[in-house]
């Protein structure tokens, strides 16, 4: 029966971290993606998408558009459609699509 016991115990403390290790691990993801490099609206990925730093379309912005991933960012955020780097809030290419 002690054998039974330890690895319940076992099983309770990696179910523990693992429930721990989650929030954590998403104040890691955040901060990389503060840290993360611009994009250039030069480099090649942004031109074919057409991205500039201050959208000229009315009401479609990086901050409103669904592939935003962290829209809590005012000014630099993530972006799923160029990984690794960050684009401005008021950005905008042609990969926009409303945040419903």
């Amino acid at each position: 029966m002690k054998k039974q016991d330890l690895s319940r115990r076992s099983f309770l403390k990696f179910g523990v971290a693992g429930l721990v290790a989650v929030p954590v691990a998403g104040l890691g993801w955040t901060t990389t993606a503060a840290a993360a490099e611009r994009l250039d609206p030069e480099s090649a990925e942004a031109q074919a998408l057409q991205y500039v730093h201050q959208s000229e379309v009315e009401g479609q912005y990086c901050s409103n558009c669904l592939l935003y991933n962290d829209p809590s960012q005012e000014e630099w955020g993530p972006c799923a459609v160029f990984p690794g780097k960050v684009v401005a809030a008021d950005g905008w290419c042609t990969a926009w699509v409303a945040r419903g």
